[in-house]
């Protein structure tokens, strides 16, 4: 009797450690699980996160390209205005008479002849002053065409505004042609601001 009481002592015993056992198996089993489940939500915010910062990256390298051109577009409009500063627009005086010199060699490398000239002065708000010269000019057509092409070729940067067909003889090939063409200068300084502060 004694060895069945002490085999079922041993049983309570062992009985006990077993369901300690479960417990803690349990316990350990619903830790996994929330620390697992987790983990899982971490890393699917992770990739979410990371699919929006790589949508944001495309979108920041894209807006870059853009600025990039942009800027490039802004410096060579830049250079191009210090050149149209610099080496195209001239002082008005002499740039005036300068002008009117080119205009008056180019009607004579064309073999045309240029009428009594009339201009208008127009000073603009950014430190220019616009020259319009309206002048009638006459020739044959080609010689007319090379005239033009001079003009808008010169390095003075002559715009012809208008041409206008006044009158062409009948008996011969000359044509008589009104010509509107502008140019610009700079505003002359005066001798304090050449010599500067």
């Amino acid at each position: 009797m004694n060895a069945f009481r002490a085999c079922l002592e041993s049983l309570k015993k062992r009985h006990k450690a077993f369901a300690r056992l479960l417990i803690l198996l349990a316990v350990n089993g619903v830790v996994f699980a929330a620390v697992t489940y987790r983990l899982a939500n971490k890393q699917e915010l992770f990739a979410h996160e990371q699919e929006r910062l790589r949508f944001e990256l495309e979108q920041k390298k894209t807006e870059l390209e853009k600025l990039s051109l942009e800027e490039a577009r802004v410096m060579a409009n830049a250079s191009a205005v210090t050149e149209f500063w610099a080496d195209v627009v001239k002082t008005r005086v002499p740039g005036l008479t300068e002008a009117w010199e080119e205009i008056d060699r180019l009607t004579k490398e064309s073999n045309v002849i240029k009428g009594r000239t009339a201009y208008d002065r127009d000073l603009m708000d950014v430190g220019l002053e616009r020259i319009t010269a309206t002048m009638p000019v006459e020739g044959t057509y080609f010689d007319l065409v090379r005239f033009i092409n001079r003009l808008e070729r010169s390095e003075r940067f002559f715009l012809v505004e208008e041409v206008r067909l006044a009158q062409r003889e009948l008996q011969g090939k000359t044509i008589r042609l009104d010509c509107s063409i502008s140019f610009y200068l700079k505003a002359a300084t005066t001798p304090a601001e050449e010599a500067g502060p």
